[in-house]
């Protein structure tokens, strides 16, 4: 499988585990600017049905403005991306890229702006705790129908 992100399994129906992944998102800061729900989308343009695929667009407010701040042409890739989607035996998936993800892992851009490598840090961090609470939340949800 390709690297698009960082990837939680969540054993919890669809609604519950987009409820869940926003109040994790929320405890961290991040704010939701962009919903984009790639189902209804489908349906429309492509007149094509699948699973419920919900993509959201976050951003820290002060990584947002320290990026911006060091150069205002890096807004394109300034939102954090989360994918949310439903898998064929009941559980969902979350799939997150962090802020700046496109340059941040790139050893010379990181060198040669490393303000900026610091920013996207602080971005990545708050994402990996987010997650982090997602995964808490999917090992609770295990352990209970393992009882």
């Amino acid at each position: 499988m390709d690297d698009y992100g960082r990837r939680v399994i969540l054993d919890v129906p669809f609604g519950q585990a987009v409820t869940e992944t926003w109040k994790a998102l929320r405890a961290e800061g991040f704010d939701l600017v962009s919903t984009i729900d790639i189902r209804d989308y489908l349906a429309r343009s492509a007149h094509h049905e699948c699973r419920r695929y919900l993509l959201f667009g976050a951003l820290l407010p002060q990584v947002t403005l320290d990026a911006l701040r060091h150069d205002p042409e890096i807004g394109t890739i300034l939102p954090t991306t989360i994918a949310i989607y439903e898998l064929p035996d009941g559980e969902t998936a979350v799939v997150a890229s962090p802020s700046l993800a496109l340059v941040a892992s790139d050893f010379g851009w990181r060198a040669g702006r490393p303000a900026i490598a610091a920013i996207a840090d602080r971005g990545g961090e708050r994402l990996a705790h987010a997650l982090a609470r997602l995964e808490d939340i999917s090992r609770r949800s295990t352990s209970e129908v393992q009882v």
